[in-house]
């Protein structure tokens, strides 16, 4: 047996509860996730059952601390927002990257990713410049995957997939009841969005619980094996530029930052920040939260016998 350790984090908390945010387990010993092949690391993810589990490796790429593999429990994923802030904060806590270094550079599958230590335990990840892909407009068939009423989607906005890293459909819905009440049907939502830039869909509402936040949001993602996350960084990014590009939030100013709740209904309240420059046209967009320290432990990996 190969003892493997690991560091579950919450990514994104809401200081107000003690149970909140995005859980990440991190494998962080290099040397030892180098020995672990594709099939035993996407086996671990599927073993701890967080929405992603990261590996650091040697990174390969100049100016990189450390390569990050991410894996759902269904498949790797080459970015993601919540494993990307919690490895950077396990990197510090290991002393795997001088804890006297206020940014690091992660390898993650889509390049270079700059991490920013705001403080011990608040971290801001620069994302890429948001693509703006085409609009969705079949709001019935979208409106049925996801449980609603056509008429419970906003058509003051568009439905439009955004990336900054990775693409999600960005659907507007018209109060905080009613995404509060959508219910995804996941062969549903996977069939309706087949061959589109992704299946992954993000819905907000600019109604919402708490009096310091912007949106209230939810996130299916069943192309990815995750039906709904608690915390989404990566769709935050996307997310942020969506809302500057249509101003929907005209009383933030251009640098002010927007603030996103997340997980309320699957009992995992989250808060993601995110920040743009540009204006109506973002250019840069960085998201930032915390991150608690959950558990340390180690996972036994069966060690496989090769002889034939």
């Amino acid at each position: 047996m190969r003892a493997i350790p690991f560091i579950q984090t919450s990514v994104f908390v809401d200081e107000r509860y003690s149970f909140s945010g995005n859980q990440l387990a991190t494998f962080w010993d290099h040397i030892l996730n180098s020995r672990l092949t594709d099939e035993e690391m996407q086996g671990i993810a599927l073993e701890m059952q967080h929405s992603e589990t990261t590996f650091t490796l040697a990174p390969t790429l100049a100016n990189c601390s450390s390569k990050v593999r991410i894996f759902t429990p269904g498949m790797e994923i080459p970015f993601a927002g919540h494993p990307t802030l919690g490895t950077a904060y396990v990197l510090r806590y290991k002393r795997l990257v001088s804890p006297t270094d206020s940014e690091v550079q992660l390898e993650l599958g889509v390049g270079p990713i700059k991490v920013r230590y705001l403080s011990e335990d608040a971290i801001q990840m620069a994302q890429g410049r948001p693509k703006f892909m085409e609009t969705w407009t079949q709001k019935g068939a979208v409106a049925d995957a996801i449980g609603l009423r056509a008429d419970e989607i906003l058509d003051t906005s568009p439905m439009e997939f955004v990336s900054t890293g990775a693409p999600f459909l960005i659907v507007p819905v018209k109060s905080l009841i009613a995404i509060q009440r959508a219910s995804p049907n996941a062969p549903t939502l996977l069939k309706v969005l087949s061959g589109q830039p992704s299946q992954d869909v993000v819905l907000f509402s600019t109604e919402h619980i708490n009096a310091d936040s912007n949106v209230h949001v939810r996130m299916f993602g069943p192309g990815v094996g995750v039906l709904e996350d608690p915390a989404t960084g990566s769709a935050a990014g996307p997310l942020g530029a969506y809302l500057k590009m249509h101003d929907i939030l005209p009383e933030t100013g251009s640098k002010d930052k927007i603030v996103i709740e997340q997980g309320y209904e699957i009992r995992r309240p989250s808060r993601l920040e995110v920040t743009t420059s540009g204006g109506k046209s973002p250019r840069e967009v960085y998201v930032s939260g915390k991150v608690r320290l959950v558990a340390e432990g180690r996972l036994y990996v069966r060690t496989e016998d090769k002889r034939s």
